[in-house]
């Protein structure tokens, strides 16, 4: 048999989920992608990729994991500096041939185009952006707030067949 839900319940849960979702895009995403966004704004240099390898690693489940790691230098006002980063999000993967090909683009003696935050030149990347799976996964907080919000309009709608029937 199934039990009826309250429709107070429901908009209860559609407020809390709600919240959830802008506070975790306000607070937490929504500043990640507006920083991933800047880097498409940074000045550039050319640099040149000093090593280039593949890491690989074990997560708590036992799966392999692996990650591009390069290595480049380059040069702003007459200052050296090396980074690695690739893009605002490196991490790994357990998808080996994505790091391969990164590897592959990547590989030692290639020149590239550094792009470096101005107030911080040690803070690089690659790749600027936020790219597409970045994008949508910090997104994905916005998803709740959606997801409430249908919640509301359905106990708009129980409230509406309450008060004027069907």
């Amino acid at each position: 048999m199934r039990r009826k839900q309250s429709p107070i319940g429901t908009l209860v849960f559609a407020t809390v989920f709600f919240a959830s979702g802008f506070m975790g895009w306000l607070y937490f995403t929504k500043p990640m992608l507006e920083e991933a966004r800047a880097t498409e704004k940074w000045p550039t240099v050319q640099g040149v990729i000093t090593a280039s390898e593949l890491g690989k690693s074990t997560n708590s489940e036992g799966t392999d994991m692996y990650s591009a790691n390069v290595y480049y230098d380059y040069t702003v006002n007459d200052r050296q500096y090396s980074s690695s980063g690739i893009t605002m999000a490196d991490g790994s993967s357990s998808m080996k041939n994505s790091e391969v090909n990164k590897l592959k683009k990547y590989a030692e003696g290639t020149s590239v185009t550094v792009y470096y935050d101005p107030e911080f030149p040690e803070s690089t990347v690659l790749e600027p952006g936020a790219g597409f799976w970045l994008g949508l996964l910090l997104r994905l907080p916005l998803l709740f707030c959606a997801v409430s919000i249908l919640m509301v309009l359905r106990f708009l709608g129980q409230i509406k067949r309450l008060l004027f029937g069907r």
